[in-house]
């Protein structure tokens, strides 16, 4: 009898043996739907045919549509332009402006061939007021030429796992070639944000720019509307071409939560804002329970006449509601070994455990369980 049960706990210890590894491997959550909370929100309709929506703070995507699909990005390709400058320039460096850099045109801040200007002055004119003339000028500055500026945009595109995304001019205007993805933008907008320069400049509303050679005040306003008109905005930039059409990419911050969205191809008058809006106010509005995962408040979904049950729960609720979404992965984490017990006494004690295989420690194991 001892030694048939022996053998079914020897076949028992394979098993487990066999099984262990299985058990650590990460898994997902099914997608479903609660009573009285149900699925993530429908998104808007916005004019936008690609966008994404993220949410910073937690840092995963909220919503999307055709974050893939390349497209041309107009002046929002300046968010690259700044922050090359900013890692590889100082903002005290004098910058000659040279002819091609002076006769870029549509939106510029009026630099003149031959003049001497500060880097940081150009940065600040390119991000705030997307100007194309600064874009060249801090092009050739860094690269040398634009061409080679813009190898080095699509580089660093890659460093930052932009991988669809290819730059052959430092301001967005239409060329052959230059496209990027709205998923590429959302990976570039956060990274450039995580600079405080960079943070504070696309925040700024104006820009007081060197006056002309010939004593002409130069001075430039924010194409970011929304930072205005809509509560929390911080950033970043807005693009326009006939290829592009509007595009978009915005942060807002609220409560300690902050999101991005980017929006390509907007149609219509200011629809860019409009879309960027709707999709924010989604974020902010109807998927506010996630923020909970941050440590963030907790906003129940629906009205309660005690909140505080609710609230005492809120990290498990949020915790369930994404995990549901699909969006969280994680391990399964295995039982803390068990204390062992205090060894017998010394006339009692057993041959210390053999180090000759798998089946020499598991007959060790069952001789110190039955006590043989």
């Amino acid at each position: 009898m001892m030694r048939r049960l022996s053998v079914v706990l020897m076949v028992t210890l394979v098993v487990i043996a066999a099984a262990g590894p299985a058990s650590a491997s990460p898994f997902r959550f099914p997608r479903q739907e609660r009573p009285g909370v149900g699925p993530a929100p429908t998104p808007p309709q916005v004019s936008a045919p690609a966008w994404v929506l993220y949410d910073a703070t937690l840092g995963f995507p909220l919503a999307s549509q055709n974050p893939r699909e390349m497209r041309a990005p107009a002046s929002v390709t300046k968010i690259m332009t700044v922050l090359l400058a900013l890692e590889r320039g100082n903002p005290s460096d004098l910058v000659s402006i040279s002819t091609r850099a002076a006769a870029t045109g549509e939106r510029e801040i009026g630099v003149w061939a031959g003049e001497r200007v500060s880097l940081g002055a150009l940065v600040r004119a390119a991000m705030v007021h997307s100007a194309n003339d600064a874009a060249t000028a801090i092009a050739e500055h860094i690269g040398g030429s634009v061409e080679e500026f813009a190898v080095m945009m699509t580089q660093r595109a890659r460093e930052l796992g932009m991988n669809r995304t290819e730059f052959v001019n430092p301001h967005g205007l239409d060329a052959n070639g230059h496209v990027t993805t709205a998923e590429d933008m959302m990976l570039l907008a956060v990274a450039a944000m995580a600079r405080k320069d960079f943070r504070d400049i696309s925040r700024s509303r104006i820009v007081v720019f060197p006056d002309a050679p010939d004593g002409t005040g130069r001075r430039g306003t924010a194409s970011n509307l929304m930072l205005d008109t809509y509560e929390g905005t911080n950033g970043i930039k807005t693009g326009f071409t006939n290829r592009a059409m509007l595009t978009f990419v915005a942060s807002a911050e609220r409560d300690g939560r902050e999101i991005f969205v980017v929006v390509l191809g907007s149609s219509g008058q200011r629809a860019h804002f409009a879309d960027a809006r709707a999709l924010l106010d989604m974020g902010f509005n109807q998927m506010r329970s996630y923020g909970t995962l941050a440590g963030l408040p907790h906003q129940p979904p629906m009205p309660v006449a005690n909140p505080t049950p609710v609230a005492a729960a809120a990290a498990l609720e949020a915790l369930i509601h994404v995990a549901g979404e699909g969006l969280l992965e994680f391990e399964v984490a295995e039982d803390p070994e068990e204390v062992p017990p205090p060894p017998p006494p010394v006339h009692e004690r057993l041959p210390e455990t053999p180090q000759d295989g798998f089946w020499s420690a598991a007959g060790y194991f069952l001789r110190a369980m039955l006590g043989w």
